[in-house]
């Protein structure tokens, strides 16, 4: 039985490290895996393996599965930005696949390791002295235990095994071609005045739709905007004034713009104070406590994870002083951030992430391959670090042999790194960085940052001010952007979405069938990658 939980242990990490690595590089959205992995694993042991007590087993598998996951979307939202700032580099090592396998998974396990060092260090602190609820790991707790989860999980698969008819309906397979249509027209495009409305078409995408349906009425009204801030504010602005630059210079000025204004908010003195130096979260800090209870196989640990992410980021060309400056920065990082996700749930990696890139853009001469290198390894390790105290917090409400649950924990990290070179290269080979399939506006966003100060400064200007009007309004600017850079076909699909969950009576009665959704069209993307 051991080595059939092991078994399904390593099959749920390789599937979560699919699934978010598709969804991720496709969308702006990364939804947490676990609740999709619990029902994954209710059918295995239930109607498969047909346990009768399978709560514990389920309990190793989710949380072993959930760290490809978080890993593979720290991954999809930066790792890409190499290729936005330099193609031809980004091109080049694909045309070496296992430069780039290796590369990319030993990238992901020191990080992940980090990540997993920290959960372990600050586990005492967070879960057992400050008794912080994790939300996300409450939620998990409560599906595994819960009477009445079995008709989700086969809600879970009847979406699965339908989308996967679906997709194979509409791309064909083997002798069988397509019959669905990929893609239908709505509106053909017109011009009137400075006004400019491109062809408008509806893209038969289911993922889009499970993501919009997650993420509820949040999206729909950010994402319309930038939509029509396209057509209506900034198309125009081109036309009138700036027509002596392309309309993608243009954009991506004001975009960059749109992001520099985030940047300085986040970056005012008062807003660091409230975040790192807030007389409540200082106090929970209690660094000198934490450090002072180190055994002796922490300290072992934290000197071999120490010299293997040296010895990394030594082949990526970061000398002492800088390797010192993310390790430390991504550790206080991964301290905060473990702070809000510990009450919330929610994990701010892309706010601190540019908390750690925008100083270090100043005080070092840094490259492209390093710009990425410092976004991505912040983003995987505190990611790592709260998924890994997501999982200690089932184990706690659970009472299982948490010894035991740290092995799998460490297992999944393994299977995902291992894993996760070789999906990146299998993805991007086939549907190309920057296409609807991969249009990895996280990374779009993150290059337009790094480049801001080759584009024209008055609409830099511009999308600045713009930016703060947005806060004002209390509208995502990242969002908004995503409406801005993203194709108007794949902004549709994820409205759409968000526009059935306000259908429902209870959204989260429908999510296992979403998620099967999103899940199947994902696996369904590698596959035609592959084959």
């Amino acid at each position: 039985m051991n080595g059939l939980v092991i078994g399904f242990a390593c099959a749920l990490s390789l599937f979560s490290t699919v699934v978010m690595s598709y969804i991720s590089m496709a969308t702006p959205i990364g939804p947490w895996i676990a609740p999709t992995l619990v029902l994954c694993g209710l059918l295995f042991f239930s109607y498969i393996v047909r346990l009768v007590k399978y709560e514990t087993s389920l309990i190793y598998v989710t949380i072993a599965g959930s760290i490809g996951g978080i890993l593979a979307t720290a991954f999809g939202f930066t790792f890409p930005t190499l290729f936005f700032l330099d193609q031809q580099l980004f091109v080049s090592w694909m045309e070496r696949p296992f430069f780039f396998v290796i590369t990319v998974g030993a990238l992901a396990l020191v990080a992940g390791w980090y990540g997993m060092w920290i959960a372990n260090i600050t586990e005492p602190l967070f879960i057992e002295q400050m008794a912080l609820p994790f939300p996300i790991g409450q939620m998990v707790y409560k599906m595994i235990f819960a009477q009445k989860q079995i008709k989700k999980a086969w809600q879970m698969a009847i979406g699965f095994l339908g989308t996967m008819i679906f997709c194979i309906l509409q791309d064909g397979m083997f002798f069988l071609r397509g019959i669905i249509p990929k893609t239908i027209g709505l509106c053909s495009s017109f011009t009137y005045y400075c006004f400019s409305v491109p062809m408008i078409r509806f893209d038969l995408w289911p993922m889009l739709w499970a993501i919009g349906f997650v993420t509820g009425h949040m999206i729909i009204v950010p994402l319309l905007i930038g939509s029509l801030a396209k057509i209506a504010i900034v198309q125009p602005i081109h036309t009138l004034w700036f027509n002596a630059m392309t309309l993608m210079e243009f954009v991506l000025a004001f975009c960059s713009g749109m992001v520099l204004s985030g940047v300085l908010g986040n970056l005012m003195p008062q807003k660091i104070v409230r975040v790192f130096k807030k007389k409540k979260t200082l106090n929970s800090f209690r660094l000198r406590e934490t450090f002072s209870d180190l055994n002796r196989a922490h300290v072992i640990e934290g000197c071999l994870v120490l010299s293997a992410v040296s010895a990394v980021l030594f082949h990526f060309g970061f000398h002492l002083v800088s390797q010192v400056y993310l390790v430390v920065f991504t550790f206080v990082c991964s301290y905060q951030i473990i702070m809000i996700a510990g009450k919330i749930g929610l994990a701010q990696l892309g706010r601190f992430a540019t908390f750690v890139l925008v100083p270090a853009l100043f005080i070092f001469n840094l490259d492209v391959i390093q710009i990425t290198v410092i976004s991505t390894f912040v983003e995987a390790a505190t990611g790592v670090a709260v998924d890994v105290l997501f999982g200690r917090k089932v184990v706690e409400l659970s009472g299982v042999d948490r010894a035991r649950a740290k092995w799998y924990q460490y297992l999944g990290l393994c299977i995902s790194c291992t894993a996760i070179g070789g999906v990146f290269w299998l993805l991007i080979n086939h549907f190309g960085l920057g296409t609807p399939e991969l249009f990895a506006q996280r990374s779009q966003a993150r290059q337009l940052l790094v480049d801001v100060q080759q584009f024209n400064y008055m609409v830099v200007v511009i999308g600045v001010f713009f930016g703060f009007l947005l806060k004002r309004l209390k509208l995502s600017p990242m969002l908004v952007l995503g409406g801005l850079l993203m194709p108007l076909n794949i902004t549709l699909g994820l409205v759409t979405g968000g526009l059935i969950s306000m259908l429902a009576k209870d959204r989260q009665e429908w999510y296992p069938l979403w998620s099967g959704i999103f899940a199947a069209n994902s696996i369904w993307m590698l596959i035609r990658a592959i084959f």
